[in-house]
This record gives C-alpha cells, structure tokens and sequence, in this order.
C-alpha cells in the first residue's frame, strides 16, 4: 500500500520541476524573437510567414515588459513605426541589438504599436497593448514551418521533461521494486 502515496508523490513533484524549470529555457511570454536569417534578403523565408519578429502579432496588457531576443547572426535595429512612415523610433528604439543580446520596452499605454528593423525594413512586426489582455499570440506561434509541414517547437524544455519523468519512473520503480500498475 506504500507503491500509491510514494507514485503521487513522485507524480507531484515531477509536475513542480517541470513547471519551476520550464520557464526557465526557451522563449518567455513576453519575448520576441527575431528569426535567424532574418537579415539575409527580402526573400527570406520569415518574410513570407511574416515571422521574422516571432511571435507577430504579440498582444500584452499594459504595463507589460516586452522583450526583443536576437538569435539571428546579424545585428538589427529594433524600432517603433512602420518602414515606410519615416517615424523610427518615435515610441522605442534598439540602434545595436548585436547577436544573442536583448533589449526591453515597457507598454504603458494601450494601443497598437508597429515596429520594424531599420537596418532590414522588410522584417517588420507589430505589438498590441489592450486593457484587461493576457498574453496571446497568433494560433501558430509554436510552429515551424519547413516545406509546408508544421513541426512543433519543444526546444531544450521537451528534453528536461522527458529527464525528469524518467527519473521519477526509475526512484518510484526502486521504491516499489517493480513498474506501476495504473
């Protein structure tokens, strides 16, 4: 009778790690990143997807932080305005987001807020603050597109998962010397 309350322990705290180390690793709620190869040519495939800023649209509530992730090799100019308003960086500007660096805005107001890489006018992206929002994305934030298959983004998190359910599986099977029963 001991295997069910050692099992649902093992059971919870595999979900605490997996919830207290996920958001650890891998894109926050809150972030934006810009796709690599982005700053190749207008031709490149994000421009198409119209992802080059991932996600795009991302809508928050206001007072959110946001923050622009570069994991591209270029360096890019994150600012405020659309590439063809001659307004850049009227709300925000990041003149050197170098590689693997980040920059952050803080929303304050509600509104739309389109923004645009002025070194790469084609990579263009656009925030949405609205009271009461939560975090939302477009439906296929997750998703990578390659040859018209979506394939599911798990990145390092499906990796520590799945460590942490095999170590749970192998401390409750030692415990109970045997393979639970369900």
């Amino acid at each position: 009778m001991k295997s069910k309350p050692f099992g649902a322990l093992f059971g919870l705290l595999a979900l605490v790690a997996i919830l207290g180390v996920a958001p650890a690793f891998g894109q926050t709620a809150n972030e934006i990143d810009i796709a690599t190869g982005a700053g190749g040519s207008a031709n490149a495939a994000c421009v198409a997807a119209n992802n080059c800023f991932a996600p795009n649209p991302l809508t928050v509530a206001p007072g959110t932080t946001v923050t622009w992730k570069n994991t591209d090799t270029a360096m890019h100019v994150v600012c405020s305005g659309k590439p063809t308003d001659d307004e850049c960086g009227k709300v925000f500007e990041e003149d050197s987001l170098k590689p693997g660096k980040t920059f952050q805005f803080t929303f304050a107001d509600a509104g739309t807020y389109d923004y645009f890489c002025s070194v790469h006018p084609w990579m263009t992206g656009q925030v949405i603050v609205a009271a009461g929002a939560t975090t939302s994305t477009t439906p296929m934030q997750n998703m990578t597109t390659t040859d018209n298959a979506a394939v599911p983004e798990f990145g390092p998190v499906a990796s520590i998962v799945l460590a942490i359910a095999v170590m749970s599986m192998v401390v409750f099977a030692a415990k109970t010397r045997g393979i639970p029963k369900f």
